[in-house]
C-alpha cells in the first residue's frame, strides 16, 4: 500500500506553568516518525497519557505541533492554517472517544450533520444536503433516519450517538480517520457493533484509519498494523502478526503477556510492570522505559540504558524497536495466543471479528 501520510520528528511540548514563572515542560509527544499506508488500519497502542491522543489530533492539526512535519500530498499540514487549513479538513476527520461529549446537546441530529455540509459543500442544494444527511444515518444503522434526525442527543443511547459520530465524520467523504478509542466509553454489548460499522465502513469507503486504543486485544483483531508508544515516544511497530507473535521491546512483550486468553491457561511467562509511568515533564534519562522494565533489572541493570536512548531498528521486514536488547520469543510465548480458531490468523482482508 501507498504512504497516506508521512510524519517527521513531530513533538508536541507544553509549558506547564508555576507560581512566579515557568516550570518544565511537558513533552507529550518527543519526536515521532512513522508512515500511514493507504487504506489500512494503524493501531497506536499505549498506557493513559503516553501521548496517543495529543499525536493524532497533531496529525489533524487541532492541536498544534511543537516541531517536526505532517506531510499529506506534498503539503505540510503543520504549517498551514486558515482557508487552507479549512479546506483540508474536508480530507480528514475524528472520531472522539466520548459520544456524551462529542456531540452539541444544543442541536438536534440533523443539524448536527448538516453543519460540515454548511460550512464545506456550498454547492449542494438544501434537498441534496437533506438527502446526504439521510442516506448517511441511514448508513450507520440509524432507521427511521428522518425520526433519529428529528431527535437531540439526550434522546440516543450511547451506541446510538456514537454512531451519529460516525456519520458525521464520513458524511464530507474524508480519505484519513484518528478513531480515539471510539467503542471505550459503550457498553460491551454494543462495542462489537460499532467496530463492525467502522471496519464496514473503512472496505465500502477506502478509508484509512489511525485507531488509537489502550487495548492490544482489540487492536490485534482489527489492525494491519500496530504502533506501540510509551511515554510519548513510538517503542515498537510492525505488521500486527509480528508485532503480537513477536514483540521485540520488553513493553510491548509486557502487554503481550497479559492478553486474556480463552479456556486456557497462560503458559508463557507473565511481566507485571511495576510502579506507576513517569510523568511527561520528568522523562528518566537513557532509555525511558528503563525504570520500569523487567528486562533490565533481568540483565543486571547495564549503564547503556541508563544513559543511552535507543533508537528505532529494524528487526525484521516492516518490523521496528527501539531497545538495546533483543527478544527471541519462546515456545511458552506463543501458547498465549491460542486464543480462539477464528481470531489466531487475522486476515486484513477479511472480517477478523467474525461478525
Amino acid at each position: 500500500m501507498a504512504d497516506l501520510m508521512t510524519i517527521d520528528e513531530l513533538s508536541v511540548h507544553y509549558e506547564r506553568r508555576r507560581m512566579g514563572g515557568c516550570g518544565r515542560k511537558v513533552r507529550a509527544v518527543d519526536g515521532v516518525s512513522l508512515s500511514i499506508r493507504r487504506g489500512e488500519i494503524l493501531s497506536v497502542v499505549g498506557e493513559s497519557g503516553c501521548g496517543k491522543t495529543t499525536m493524532g489530533k497533531a496529525i489533524l492539526n487541532i492541536t498544534r505541533a511543537t516541531s517536526g512535519r505532517i506531510i499529506y500530498d506534498g503539503i505540510d499540514l503543520a504549517k498551514i492554517s486558515g482557508a487552507e487549513l479549512r479546506a483540508m479538513r474536508r480530507k480528514f476527520q475524528m472520531i472522539y472517544q466520548d459520544p456524551y461529549e462529542s456531540l452539541d446537546p444544543r442541536q438536534s441530529i440533523y443539524d448536527t450533520l448538516l453543519e460540515p455540509l454548511l460550512i464545506h459543500r456550498r454547492d449542494l442544494s438544501s434537498v441534496q444536503k437533506r438527502d446526504l444527511v439521510m442516506s448517511h444515518l441511514e448508513a450507520v444503522g440509524l432507521r427511521p433516519a428522518e425520526m433519529i434526525a428529528a431527535r437531540y442527543p439526550h434522546h440516543l443511547s450511547g451506541g446510538q450517538r456514537q454512531r451519529v459520530a460516525i456519520a458525521a465524520a464520513i458524511i464530507l467523504e474524508p480519505d484519513f480517520i484518528v478513531a480515539d478509542e471510539p467503542v471505550s466509553m459503550l457498553d460491551v454489548s454494543v462495542r462489537s457493533e460499532i467496530l463492525k460499522l467502522m471496519l464496514d465502513l473503512q472496505k465500502d469507503k477506502d478509508l484509512t484509519y489511525m485507531f488509537i486504543t489502550h487495548d492490544l486485544s482489540l487492536a490485534w483483531m482489527i489492525s494491519h498494523r500496530i504502533a506501540v508508544f510509551y511515554l510519548g515516544r513510538m517503542v515498537e511497530i510492525g505488521g500486527t502478526e509480528e508485532v503480537v507473535h513477536r514483540s521485540t521491546h520488553p513493553y510491548t512483550n509486557a502487554l503481550v503477556s497479559v492478553i486474556p486468553t480463552v479456556g486456557k491457561k497462560m503458559r508463557g511467562e507473565r511481566h507485571i510492570l511495576a510502579g506507576e509511568t513517569p510523568s511527561a515533564s520528568e522523562i528518566p534519562g537513557g532509555c525511558r522505559f528503563h525504570t520500569r522494565c523487567w528486562l533490565y533489572h533481568d540483565e543486571g541493570e547495564p549503564e547503556i540504558c541508563r544513559n543511552s536512548e535507543p533508537e528505532l531498528a529494524e528487526v525484521a521486514d516492516g518490523h521496528m524497536a527501539a531497545c538495546h536488547f533483543k527478544l527471541i520469543p519462546s515456545r511458552d510465548q506463543q501458547a498465549v495466543f491460542d486464543v480462539a480458531e477464528r481470531l489466531s490468523k487475522p486476515a486484513p482482508t477479511l472480517n477478523p471479528l467474525g461478525l
